[in-house]
């Protein structure tokens, strides 16, 4: 079956709430359905997007700007891309499945996550990770301020170094085997994640203000 394609039709003049659109949502539902769905109280999908495709387990947002809100939110299984950017609260509360944005995305990007993949390509706004439980988000552009802020699991790693948060303790720099693992787990996706091969890595742990279980692995 081919993907499930949401071509975002231009031009775009508002914001467009995306947390129905996950598989969890969709599952069993026809095209003449998910195209009916209302996003809002004078939005329905039809209104800001082509609709293509059939396999629901993985969707593709296209021309995806930062007009799209809660791509991901509570997702359970399957894969999503964002082809372009993503606005606010991306992968929030994700409960699993994989998420990849390939280009830069707004605040709150992976809000309260508890499980599963987040990869963001470009840049992430503030408060990255925020409140994040579990799971694994990587960011290989910039990080906005307040990054991890509350954070209590999980692991964040980046490929840029952050604006040093004053509730993260500094670890130190280590070499982690472990990481191969994840590193195999990106190999079957189409990201640019799937070139990563360092194993040396700066180590921050916290938020300290919470319970400080979370960590921070910056890569050499």
């Amino acid at each position: 079956m081919t993907a499930l394609i949401l071509t975002l039709k231009p031009p775009v003049t508002t914001k467009i709430d995306c947390r129905l659109l996950t598989p969890q949502h969709l599952a069993q539902k026809t095209l003449a359905e998910i195209k009916a769905m209302r996003l809002s109280q004078h939005l329905i999908v039809a209104d800001v997007f082509d609709v293509t495709g059939e396999n629901v387990n993985q969707i593709i947002f296209k021309q995806a700007t930062h007009s799209l809100d809660y791509v991901g939110y509570q997702m359970k299984s399957g894969q999503i891309t964002v082809e372009g950017d993503a606005g606010d609260f991306i992968g929030a509360a994700m409960q699993g499945g994989v998420l990849i944005c390939k280009g830069s995305v707004g605040e709150r990007a992976g809000d309260s996550m508890r499980r599963g993949m987040l990869l963001i390509e470009g840049d992430a706004g503030e408060y990255c990770a925020s409140s994040m439980k579990a799971g694994t988000l990587g960011v290989l552009g910039n990080t906005g301020a307040r990054l991890g802020f509350g954070m209590k699991r999980g692991t964040l790693l980046l490929a840029q170094t952050p604006t040093l948060q004053a509730t993260w303790l500094d670890c130190g720099w280590h070499t982690l085997p472990f990481l191969n693992i994840l590193y195999q787990s990106f190999k079957t996706l189409d990201t640019r994640f799937a070139t990563l091969t360092q194993m040396r890595v700066q180590r921050w742990m916290g938020d300290v203000s919470g319970l400080g279980k979370a960590e921070i692995l910056v890569l050499a």
